[in-house]
């Protein structure tokens, strides 16, 4: 994957029209917190399947250059107030619905789809604090190309189209109708989104505050409430973006930075301080040996997941033993020793999500992941919003009594894994991609060719992929890679061939030192990026 190389700013997204959002901004002096903000709502309207105004989740990692220092923010959904830990755990419900690699439930499991899955919507909240805090251009500004986008139209792509297909073969025809007024259109087409167009106007005006006060949550609580859902008001006056002190570790001369659980990528910084201690040499960077030790530490990290990982609110994380050298080196000496991690099976669906990466003149940078849920979210669309309601409900453990179990105003366990890397202290690189669980694995490994091989963003994304979380094999995207492993490791090491990619596309940017130029790639090609 060759890297796009620029010297001012740079911003890398899932498609073209959110990276032109994002970059006309910078090039109108805005900021890299302002095109984040700026391309973030372009892809609600772009990638109105992954994400969206309505989406359940997003988080974010960025170096705030006046303060010198990395910053995470939260913007999770919580449980409703009415929700209880045992309302989806009823008789004849499945115990742990069969989520398809779409992200669809063949049984329309009722804490996948429907009016119970549904959270007070985070995104607007979120995107509006980071601009608040370090933005330099208003709301109004930064939302004119997504409002243009949605008013205009825009050709319709193969997988927004292939996403439409199942949306209208699985959801009520009364939200089909609500979501595409004038039919569901084909590849080519021009899908025009005039509700949205006049919602993201409405915000524009009035302010991203009118979104949970007044008339915009009152219309989507009677969508949620007229299928029997538990969503209130009151549950958005509970919406409340956290900026944290993100978790990191140290990588060689690398710190490598991402928010605080419940996001997933405390998993992927824990797999990549156990591979600090593995022997691997400059030359072994996609070797047999190379694979084997990732897929050996992320059965120990992934157990670790499944033991302790939830809402730090509400449970106890024992974060900094997790991502401690002494810990590391203990689950690297079970794996010498061959000590196996008792992995346990964990149901999920898989996850359909946005990553976008923006970096400015100033190198401010920001690493962002946001998400409907699965594929069109809950498939409830509010009438009159042309908005789809993601289904953060479906990311808690059904059972009662369970760390990541429900309960009121609770934040559910997420994979979403956004990186910022620095180096001797400065930025270096934003880095991350959407793909479910498997965003955690993804993940771990650019970080570790970047940080211990010196890759390029471009280099990494190019690498086969690996992922384990449940009970043996793991999955590797190469036949290459596989045959290489039994080859070395023997015939009966648990590992089979992925017929898919593992893993979304990756979006990153980074900055060569040596020239203090910009390199941004995306795996979906060039034309996702965009420069100043």
């Amino acid at each position: 994957m060759r890297d796009v190389v620029c010297s001012k700013g740079a911003v890398v997204a899932a498609d073209k029209y959110g990276a032109q959002a994002g970059a006309d901004i910078l090039r109108k002096g805005g900021n890299a917190f302002d095109a984040a903000v700026a391309t973030a709502l372009a892809e609600c309207v772009v990638q109105l399947h992954n994400v969206g105004l309505g989406g359940y989740a997003g988080t974010m990692v960025m170096y705030v250059a006046k303060e010198d220092a990395v910053i995470a923010l939260d913007f999770d959904g919580r449980a409703p107030l009415a929700s209880k830990p045992d309302m989806f755990a009823v008789e004849g419900t499945p115990c742990g619905a069969v989520i398809d690699g779409d992200g669809h439930s063949e049984d329309q499991d009722i804490q996948e789809r429907g009016h119970l899955c549904v959270v007070a919507p985070p995104i607007v909240a979120g995107l509006a604090a980071v601009l608040e805090r370090y933005g330099t251009m208003s709301f109004e500004d930064v939302a004119l190309a997504a409002q243009k986008l949605a008013e205009e139209g825009f050709p319709v792509y193969p997988g927004l189209a292939g996403a439409m297909e199942r949306f209208v073969k699985n959801a009520d025809p009364k939200y089909v109708h609500a979501l595409l007024p004038n039919g569901v259109p084909n590849v080519g087409d021009t899908l025009v989104q005039k509700d949205m167009a006049d919602l993201m106007a409405r915000l524009r005006k009035e302010g991203p505050e009118i979104f949970y006060k007044g008339d915009i949550p009152r219309a989507i609580v009677s969508a949620v409430r007229s299928g029997g859902g538990i969503l209130d008001e009151t549950d958005f006056l509970m919406v409340a973006p956290r900026f944290e002190e993100p978790v990191s570790i140290q990588s060689g001369d690398y710190e490598v930075f991402t928010p605080q659980p419940p996001a997933g990528g405390l998993t992927a910084l824990q797999i990549l301080n156990i591979m600090s201690y593995s022997d691997l040499t400059d030359s072994e960077l996609g070797s047999a040996k190379y694979y084997h030790h990732l897929i050996e530490a992320s059965k120990h990290a992934w157990q670790e997941r499944f033991d302790y990982m939830a809402d730090p609110l509400f449970a106890d994380v024992p974060v900094h033993k997790m991502l401690s050298g002494e810990h590391a080196r203990e689950l690297w000496s079970r794996i010498e020793t061959g000590e196996r991690a008792e992995m346990i099976a964990d149901p999920a669906g898989a996850g359909h999500t946005v990553h976008l990466v923006t970096a400015d003149k100033d190198r401010n940078m920001v690493s962002m992941t946001a998400t409907q849920g699965s594929w069109f979210g809950s498939f409830l669309v509010v009438e009159g919003l042309g908005m789809l309601l993601g289904n953060g409900m479906s990311r808690f453990d059904r059972a009662p009594g369970r760390l990541n179990s429900v309960a009121p105003c609770k934040r559910m366990q997420h994979n979403m894994s956004p990186l910022i890397i620095t180096k001797n202290g400065r930025p270096y690189c934003g880095i991350g991609l959407p793909g479910g669980r498997k965003i955690v694995s993804v993940t771990a490994l650019l970080a570790h060719a970047l940080t211990r091989f010196g890759t390029t963003c471009g280099e990494a994304i190019d690498l086969p992929r690996f992922h384990i979380e449940d009970p043996e094999p793991a999955q590797v995207d190469s036949e290459k890679v596989a045959d290489e492993i039994k080859r070395e490791y023997g015939a009966d090491y648990p590992v089979t061939v992925s017929k898919t990619r593992l893993g979304g596309p990756v979006a990153g940017v980074m900055l060569a030192r040596e020239t203090d130029h910009l390199m941004a790639a995306s795996e979906f090609g060039p034309d996702c990026v965009a420069t100043d």
